[in-house]
Order: C-alpha cells, then sequence, then structure tokens
C-alpha cells in the first residue's frame, strides 16, 4: 500500500445502513453458498500467500524477486483455465536486490570496556554498494540552518546518525486491533465530499522543506551511510523503504528524482531498530567513541527497464454484455525488509483465490460469466501507482498527466474494480467513493453473504492504492473496509511484514466476500451506476469534450 499518496485524512468512513434500496436488487444464493464454503473447506488462499512471501520474498518493483513471481502468478492463474499475460505498462526504472548486508557497532571510551554490538538494520532500497567499511559515527540532529553550516566539512567519511531519539512504547497497549461498533458506526455515517490532495499549512511546508535541506546537505557531504531510527514506537519491527537522493526543498512526490532512476546516484542509507538506534545515539552523547562497520553489496538491473502487470481473464458469454469488464485486483509488488505480506502478499493471494474461485464455480454451473471477468496484480504500486495508472490510461482514458481528456472504447464497457490492500485483517464492508448509487446493491451483497460482522457501507473516499486508478477517471473502483490487526504499528512497510504474521479465517473470508461482489457485477443486467465526472479539455482547446 502506497500510503505516501493517501487523499488527506480521508481515509473516511463506509455508509453502513444509510440509505435504503429503492427497488430489490437480487441476489443468488446458490453462488454465495459455493463461495463461502470453497474458501473455507478448500480454500488454496494459504498457499498463494505462501508462495509469494517465503517462496518469492519481498518483491520489491523490478527486481528478480519479482519477475520470478509474476511468472508464477501468470502460471497458477493459467492452469485454472484463465487467459493470462504479463502486460507491460512502460518504463519503470532499474531494479535492485541486497547481495550481502551485516552491520556491527565498536564501542570504545574512556568510561566503558571495549565492546561489539551487533546492529539490528535494514538498508534502504536502491542504497548503492559501499563493500567493507567503517566509520566513526557522528550525530546531525541541527535545529536551524545556522547549525547546520556548523557541520559543513566535516560529515565526509562519518556514518551519521540522522534523527533525534525514538520513543519506545513500554507495551501496555494492544499492538493488533479489530475496529469495533463505535468505530465502524461512525464511518457509517460519515458524510462525503469531494477527494482531494491533501493541503499543508505554512507551517508545516516550512518544516518539510528544512527537513529537504538537511537531507540534502548530509548527501552533499558524502559520509560513509547515513542511519536513521525506524519511529515504529518500540515493536520490533524495521520499517525500510527507499533511499532518497539529493532533491530541490520545492520538489514534490511527483516531480522529485528517484534512486531507481538510471544515473541517480546518492549515499548508502540504513534503518536501525529503534532500540539500537537510541543506544548509539546516547554513546555518542556521552562522548564514548563509537565505530560503525558495515559490509553492504548490492546489485542493480538495469538491462531491461519495462514493467508489467499481471492481467489474467475469463471471457463474457453473454452476446450483449459480454464485452463488459468487471475487474478485481491488487498490488503484487512489496517491500524488501520482509516479504510482503500483509502489503500486499494478503491482497494478492485473495485476488488470486476470488480467480479460482469463479471459475471453479463458472466450471461447475457449466456456462461462463455474463461480463468478462479479468484479475489484475498490479506492479510499482509501491512507488506511485504505476501498473495501475498505465493500464487504466491504455485501455479507458487518455490522459494529459492526471488530467483525463478523453475517453476509449472500453470506458463504457466498464462495470466495476474491486480492490484489497490494508492488511490481513477480515473485510468489514465497503468505501464507496462518494458514490451514493451503488448502496443498494452493495447492501443487498452484503446481507447476501450474511457476515454480521461485514455490513458496513460509507460514502467516504479512501485512498494510497490502486482503486484510485479507476476512481480518478470516473470509473466505479472500490477498496474495502478491513480490521486493522497490527498493519501500521508493526507489519507495514517492515520487516515483520511476514508470512506468519497472515490470518487464514479472515483471508478466507475476504475472497468469499469479493467473489460475491464480483460475481453479481458479473450477472446483473446493468452496469454499475457511476457518480458524475467531466473530461477536461485539451491542453490547448477551447471548451469541454
Amino acid at each position: 500500500m502506497h500510503r505516501l499518496l493517501v487523499l488527506g485524512l480521508l481515509v473516511a468512513t463506509p455508509a453502513v445502513l444509510a440509505q435504503p434500496a429503492t427497488t430489490v436488487e437480487p441476489v443468488d444464493t446458490t453462488a454465495v453458498s459455493f463461495f463461502k464454503t470453497e474458501a473455507t473447506e478448500r480454500g488454496q488462499v494459504m498457499d498463494h500467500a505462501l508462495w509469494l512471501t517465503d517462496m518469492h520474498g519481498g518483491r520489491l518493483t523490478a527486481s528478480p524477486e519479482l519477475a520470478a513471481a509474476l511468472d508464477w502468478a501468470e502460471g497458477r492463474f493459467e492452469s485454472w483455465g484463465y487467459s493470462a499475460e504479463q502486460e507491460p505498462w512502460g518504463e519503470f526504472g532499474r531494479g535492485w536486490q541486497i547481495e550481502r548486508f551485516t552491520m556491527q557497532a565498536r564501542i570504545a571510551g574512556p568510561d566503558v570496556a571495549a565492546q561489539t554490538m551487533p546492529v539490528f538494520a535494514l538498508p534502504k532500497a536502491w542504497s548503492p554498494s559501499i563493500g567493507d567499511a567503517q566509520g566513526e559515527v557522528v550525530v546531525f540532529n541541527p535545529e536551524d540552518r545556522d547549525e547546520m553550516e556548523a557541520y559543513r566539512g566535516t560529515l565526509a567519511g562519518k556514518v551519521v546518525l540522522m534523527g533525534s531519539l525514538s520513543d519506545i512504547a513500554i507495551g501496555f497497549e494492544p499492538v493488533a486491533e479489530r475496529r469495533d461498533a463505535e468505530a465502524l458506526l461512525k464511518m457509517a455515517n460519515a458524510g462525503g465530499g469531494p477527494a482531494g490532495r491533501r493541503t499543508y499549512s505554512a507551517e508545516q511546508l516550512a518544516r518539510y522543506r528544512f527537513r529537504a535541506e538537511l537531507l540534502a546537505f548530509v548527501l552533499n557531504e558524502a559520509p560513509v551511510a547515513i542511519l536513521e531510527p525506524s519511529n515504529l514506537g518500540g515493536t520490533g519491527s524495521i520499517r525500510v523503504m527507499s533511499a532518497r537522493v539529493p532533491a530541490p526543498p520545492t520538489a514534490t512526490w511527483y516531480d522529485r528524482p528517484n534512486p531507481w532512476d538510471v544515473g541517480a546516484e546518492t549515499v548508502p542509507q540504513f534503518v536501525l531498530m529503534d532500540e539500537h538506534y537510541n543506544r548509539l545515539l546516547r554513546l555518542v552523547d556521552a562522548d564514548q567513541d563509537v565505530t560503525i562497520d558495515i559490509e553492504f553489496e548490492a546489485t542493480f538491473y538495469d538491462d531491461d527497464l519495462t514493467e508489467h502487470n499481471v492481467i489474467a481473464e475469463i471471457p463474457g458469454t453473454d452476446p450483449d454484455i459480454g464485452d463488459e469488464i468487471v475487474m478485481v485486483g491488487a498490488h503484487i509488488d512489496g517491500w524488501h525488509g520482509g516479504t510482503g505480506a500483509t502489503d500486499n502478499g494478503s491482497g494478492t493471494a485473495v485476488a488470486m483465490e476470488v480467480g479460482r474461485l469463479l471459475k471453479a464455480y463458472y466450471d461447475q454451473r457449466g456456462e461462463g460469466p455474463r461480463r468478462t471477468i479479468r484479475i489484475a496484480l498490479w506492479t510499482g504500486e509501491e512507488q506511485g501507482l504505476f501498473g495501475s495508472r498505465a493500464y487504466v490510461a491504455e485501455h479507458f482514458a487518455e490522459m494529459e498527466g492526471r488530467t483525463v481528456v478523453g475517453l476509449k472504447t472500453d470506458y463504457e464497457n466498464f462495470s466495476a474494480y474491486y480492490n484489497l490492500d490494508n492488511g490481513t485483517g477480515r473485510i468489514r464492508g465497503v468505501y464507496q467513493q462518494n458514490n451514493h448509487s451503488v448502496a443498494p446493491l452493495f447492501r443487498a451483497w452484503l446481507d447476501a453473504f450474511g457476515d454480521e460482522d461485514a455490513q458496513t457501507l460509507t460514502i467516504s473516499n479512501t485512498g494510497g492504492t490502486d482503486h484510485q486508478a479507476f476512481d480518478g477517471v470516473g470509473l466505479p473502483g472500490f477498496q474495502f473496509i478491513q480490521d486493522g490487526i497490527a498493519y501500521f504499528k508493526q507489519t507495514w512497510h517492515g520487516s515483520m511484514d511476514t508470512f506468519d504474521h497472515l490470518i487464514e479465517d479472515d483471508l478466507e473470508q475476504a475472497a468469499a466476500l469479493i467473489a460475491t461482489f464480483a460475481y453479481h457485477t458479473a450477472e446483473r443486467d446493468e452496469k454499475l451506476p457511476r457518480k458524475p465526472f467531466t473530461v477536461a479539455p485539451r491542453t490547448g482547446s477551447e471548451g469541454t469534450n
């Protein structure tokens, strides 16, 4: 899940028993019963997840791990009778993979016995190799530009601790939790509103730009390495994403340079477990001598910069609506600190299991779906929803940057896209994305599914993942509400994001419920209703399309 693109705090709320239906939406209880039984008694979701995580690793975009996972997923779809392919979406950038890594600290000084401390750390993705390197540890945490300037010329050849002490929670509060009735009711009663990018106060912008200046300063000083705390409050996990490269303070998420760009240069960067970072910082503040030894080799891959999504399809059979499209998807790429289990091996395993459930039911019934069903496994989500946005631009909407300036043939043939990407927790309902008209349909399908804990609908928007690629061009794209479990506190992008943190019952419930939604969307007479959407004029043209 790509949280840096979350739309403000609009991770709002579903509409529980909000709008009553004015017409009765037909449901197929036989199909629903099949999905629930097949998912629980003969389910394969945990086998999909095991292959994605233990076998294929973290699946960083453009890495060999991800390429192997794409091959595996394509083959598994084909074994179920799907037509599957790896569809290229364009050039992403160079791949990266760790070859070897260790870190330790050597501690000495006038007041302590000489000792060695193994340091629990992880390299940031796309950090360059340094082989075997050593450096004296210094702390860099200036409060203003004058303090920053005092460090000029002093950081070369040093290992820089960048940041202050990380707060550590003692652990009286649980790390994992499920949504309670009060939280779900609040979501159900929340108002809608247009989605938009987060806005920042002048003070927030000033702090952001100062931090960008600090980073650019350190990078340009050419230290041996930069070490940062994980800032997870002492959960034991190490949250690690991509290395950063020098950028002007005014650079935004959309125009900043990236470490995966061919030719981009930066300093090796590492994230430490909070307690280990804090100890090193306190030792340096106490004027003890601390030296870091690092062994780090990584390989970059830039022979082929093209990245792919896996697209699997069952063709529609209805002569009138067979060309119309229903999609289920999740992003298959992840981060390298763990094995990408809750972000988003869980969503990918569920999407694949949805595909298996649907194919098994249609095979049993002896006929295919009325509409075409596609299962999509996206790549490049973590770096900016690249795979899904490119797919939408290729098949549905003509884009100028992020603006829709024209519609393609399949735009009108599209019915809905359903996404899963919020961890291992069971589904509790659906974000309607400000689309009032889908409430009676979703209510009927949730009621038919019959899970008293999955009853919440909200009119509100949520962001941060691939449904945005569809919703952003006016197509019905939805994300499901899930129990958070320990997602943001412990597993998200972290070293604990492993198979061990997946909950089998929850993933089976999610697969059966999403299959219910996809099946009814494919079989109903009409496409899903849409909210109003206006196509913008092309650059240099007059009026609207």
